[in-house]
């Protein structure tokens, strides 16, 4: 439950105003935003005995918003935004991302297609992006993926988008319309225009996401859930969404989210699952379900599986545990193994020359891999959290040298990120909010965003 008032307020709706469920949710939706945004999930909780099948409303505007913002032809540069949250917002004012707050004009698009080289999805090269700002609340840039030299990334996953039960979508711990994620999402869309599929992550060690009063519920309760992360995807044009499920999950409920997955977003979008390495071998396992029947089920669905071989789930410092699996029936090319990127982020770190002959022994023998992963983005080695993207480098150079993608970045481009950054800025004010860095003018990013115009 969100809270007694929530409680009191929904049962009151119902006892003295209405006779059923769906007049209970005509009347709710007709409230601000942000009571309905509480009250929503409430419903499926009171009615989900009922058997009735409630409508799942979308963020006011939500879809709209979504094809006016990033509705572009090969010639637009992509719009750069400052997300903007109101609280006393209702549907004329969503506290989604607004278009136009911040735009850049109508200059030549940032990315020609003869700038970038086309390249084969296989191997991948899959980074996940958590820790969106440093210890001093200031936000960390993704784009040196791909301004720095010799990186070729495929796969960037934004994490991790939490299903909170009797409440709403949270990424992390906010949401994600929160300014503080400002400079990610636009960030996020120059990395699309480069060529970097940009993915969403559901779930992860946080518990919750994935249980039967969420998203592995009865068919009400579950479309009260998975409505939420439905929405976000579509807002934020998400190419695909990983599904990490640490939780016990029921097969059946795993099945309805991939096939619910593609079902509302058509054959390219990327579905795949983050299962510890032992868990395709046999071994133990942290979802519940087991994944070879849900690959024997829907593996048509289900692109690849970044496979986590560390924190004792599994090692690369051989190619043992990965021959296991395909001795077990899985297709190497499904397979990318995960790793962390800096023994600070878990146990089971392999140095990258023994990282090296591993993929190099796997590849000689499969004829080709899945790829690697790396979890997560803001202080990977070599570099740490002064040079972040230097992992991606050494990974460029073990997997595919010579496949770079190449973005053009104008001073109005940069401009526009440089705004973007600042109001991302978290500064606690104790009170459980923030105040923006567009507030404070004395602020500089710590990325040089004019250092990379070259168009």
């Amino acid at each position: 439950m969100k809270s007694s008032f929530s409680t009191d307020l929904a049962s009151l709706l119902f006892s003295h105003y209405c006779s059923s469920p769906l007049c209970v949710f005509d009347r709710v939706r007709a409230l601000r935003w942000d009571m309905r945004s509480h009250l929503l999930p409430l419903l499926a909780t009171l009615f989900g005995g009922l058997g009735t099948s409630l409508p799942v409303e979308a963020p006011p505007g939500t879809l709209e918003t979504t094809r006016q913002t990033f509705r572009k032809s090969s010639k637009s540069p992509p719009t750069v935004h400052v997300i903007s949250y109101n609280p006393d917002s209702d549907r004329e004012s969503s506290p989604l991302l607004q278009p136009g707050r911040v735009a850049i004009g109508s200059q030549k698009s940032p990315l020609e297609k003869d700038d970038l080289r086309l390249v084969s999805e296989v191997p991948r090269l899959v980074l996940y992006y958590q820790t969106t700002h440093d210890s001093l609340g200031l936000p960390i840039s993704m784009l040196p993926l791909i301004t720095e030299k010799h990186i070729a990334l495929t796969h960037l996953i934004v994490c991790s988008f939490h299903i909170n039960e009797g409440s709403s979508l949270t990424l992390n711990d906010y949401p994600p319309h929160y300014p503080l994620f400002s400079i990610m999402w636009n960030e996020t869309q120059l990395l699309r225009e480069a060529g970097v599929k940009i993915m969403g992550m559901v779930g992860g060690a946080a518990a919750g996401s994935f249980t039967s009063r969420t998203l592995d519920g009865n068919t009400l309760v579950f479309e009260t859930y998975y409505g939420q992360l439905r929405d976000a995807i579509s807002f934020y044009k998400l190419q695909g969404m990983d599904i990490d499920v640490e939780q016990p999950m029921s097969q059946s409920g795993i099945l309805r989210l991939v096939r619910r997955l593609r079902q509302d977003f058509g054959p390219d979008f990327i579905i795949t699952l983050s299962p510890v390495a032992s868990a395709l071998r046999g071994g133990g396992n942290l979802s519940g379900f087991d994944y070879k029947i849900l690959e024997n089920q829907a593996g048509k669905d289900i692109q690849f599986y970044n496979a986590q071989f560390y924190n004792g789930w599994g090692m690369l410092g051989s190619t043992r545990e990965f021959d296991q699996m395909v001795e077990q029936g899985w297709n190497p090319n499904k397979i990318v193994a995960g790793q962390v990127t800096t023994s600070a982020n878990g146990g089971g770190f392999v140095p990258f020359d023994v990282l090296n002959a591993t993929i190099t022994t796997l590849r000689k023998k499969y004829g080709q891999m899945g790829g690697i992963m790396g979890w997560e983005y803001f202080n990977s080695e070599p570099g740490g959290i002064a040079k972040p993207w230097s992992w991606a480098q050494v990974m460029t150079r073990i997997l595919r040298p010579d496949e770079v993608p190449v973005l053009r970045i104008t001073k109005d481009t940069a401009k526009g990120l440089i705004d973007a950054w600042k109001a991302s800025i978290w500064k606690p004010t104790g009170g459980g909010d923030f105040i923006s860095g567009s507030v404070l003018p004395d602020v500089t990013p710590n990325v040089d965003y004019m250092a990379m115009v070259n168009a």
